[in-house]
């Protein structure tokens, strides 16, 4: 074979001509069918296969392109892919590169509808015992709308014309298209630091699920379930419904339904106001009218004071002038008492009895004087016989009579016997004053 008249590829070459062609004829193609083998590694990125009847087609959604995406690719489900075609080179197998992905049958937006709904509600943020009460007449409204909407004029003309002058706070944001559901999230965010905030109403006017699809985003829906201050939804018509008004605290059919909602009439206000005052005073009336009736009744049954009166004092001076007669026999009794027990104590006195015994105690004491002197000499005699005794038996005394210990060194054992010491050891003579090292020169027996 002539090399001349054919061109010779290296694999690697040749697959990256293969890519180079597909990515060119194929840079962007849509393709439906059934996700199988999914799996999501460390990395973040998905991996599956998209498949029907005939083929099987390798496909990849990086971590980047799915994450602002609202599905997320299920196995075994049906869904519409869009990317481009490649060749990943290491296993030459081409595959799909996959930046968007929607699923097939039902709606896309119904679906993600229904599904951010089920998740949202299986995590508690629809409980009722969540919702926050309004307050009967809030100070303030934060009114979270598009300020060129007729959503805005409709909320304002009402609000107007129920309670005029009620201050309400317009917070400016776009309510369509796909920056919508940030800037709703981050009013939601910022309204809480105003001061005198007491609602918030988010407001929107009647549209197709796509035009109303910002209020169905979940960084919406939980901006709400996280926001301290009630907030009311009211987005679209009647018929419409939406995440937010499945997590809000209380949902308007309108915009306008909200101000009815939120705000009381004032007119009606100062009607019911001026019908339970007119209720108030005659209640008053009639329970004062009753109140005087008994009192007058009550009056007529009591007896004459001014007479009781009289009777209680004169009966207070009989009870005061026999209180003074026992006072003054009582304190008679009780000074006798006194002088009868002065007399006892005189006789009681401890000097008279100090008296009596001091010259018994001047007695003892010389005795227990003579007593101790004659202890003490018979003490002072025996201590000196002691003495004496003891000086006899001290073996210095006899040392000091002319008498010498020898011990044998270097133990210093006494010597008893001549025949324990061998010449020429060492022997210590203690006398009476001082001590002699000497060595034994000759030993010899007691006859000698």
């Amino acid at each position: 074979m002539d090399q001349e008249q054919f061109h010779i590829y290296t694999v690697s070459s040749l697959t990256r001509e293969i890519r180079e062609r597909l990515e060119t004829h194929f840079s962007l193609v849509w393709v439906s069918g059934e996700i199988s083998n999914l799996r999501q590694p460390l990395s973040g990125h998905y991996y599956f296969t998209l498949k029907d009847a005939g083929a099987q087609l390798r496909a990849v959604l990086f971590k980047g392109n799915h994450q602002h995406l609202r599905f997320k690719p299920q196995e075994g489900s049906q869904f519409l892919c869009r990317g481009r075609l490649t060749v990943y080179d290491p296993r030459g197998e081409y595959q799909l590169v996959v930046d968007y992905l929607e699923p097939l049958g039902l709606g896309a937006l119904a679906q993600a509808f229904e599904a951010l709904k089920t998740r949202l509600q299986a995590e508690g943020l629809f409980a009722p015992e969540l919702k926050k009460p309004l307050p009967f007449l809030p100070r303030r409204i934060a009114l979270v709308t598009s300020p060129t909407g007729a959503a805005v004029r409709d909320f304002l003309r009402l609000l107007k014309q129920r309670y005029p002058n009620l201050d309400v706070l317009l917070y400016p944001v776009k309510v369509q298209g796909l920056e919508a559901a940030g800037e709703i999230a981050r009013a939601l965010e910022d309204l809480p630091d105003y001061p005198g905030i007491q609602v918030i109403v988010l407001a929107r006017g009647g549209g197709s699920l796509e035009d109303l699809w910002p209020f169905n985003e979940e960084q919406v829906a939980r901006a709400i379930h996280r926001c301290p201050i009630p907030v009311v939804s009211a987005v679209g018509h009647e018929v419409d419904f939406t995440i937010a008004d499945f997590v809000a605290d209380l949902r308007a059919a309108t915009p306008s339904a909200a101000v009815e909602l939120v705000v009381p009439d004032k007119t009606e206000l100062h009607r019911r106001l001026d019908r339970l005052g007119a209720s108030l005073l005659s209640t008053f009336k009639q329970h004062q009218g009753m109140a005087r009736r008994h009192l007058d009744l009550m009056a007529r049954r009591l007896p004459d004071m001014g007479r009781r009166l009289v009777d209680l004092r004169l009966k207070l001076d009989d009870r005061a002038e026999v209180l003074g007669r026992r006072t003054r026999r009582r304190l008679t009794v009780q000074r006798q008492h006194l002088r009868l027990a002065a007399s006892r104590l005189v006789l009681l006195n401890p000097r008279r009895a100090l008296v009596a015994w001091r010259p018994r105690l001047e007695q003892t004491a010389n005795r227990l004087g003579q007593s101790f002197r004659r202890g003490l000499e018979t003490r002072r005699r025996h201590l000196d016989y002691c003495q004496s005794h003891l000086d006899k038996l001290n073996p210095l005394a006899i040392l000091a009579r002319g008498y010498a210990v020898a011990t044998l060194l270097p133990q210093e054992a006494v010597i008893r016997d001549a025949g324990q010491v061998p010449v020429g050891a060492g022997v210590r003579v203690r006398l009476a004053r001082g001590r002699l090292d000497c060595e034994v020169q000759k030993v010899g027996s007691e006859q000698s």
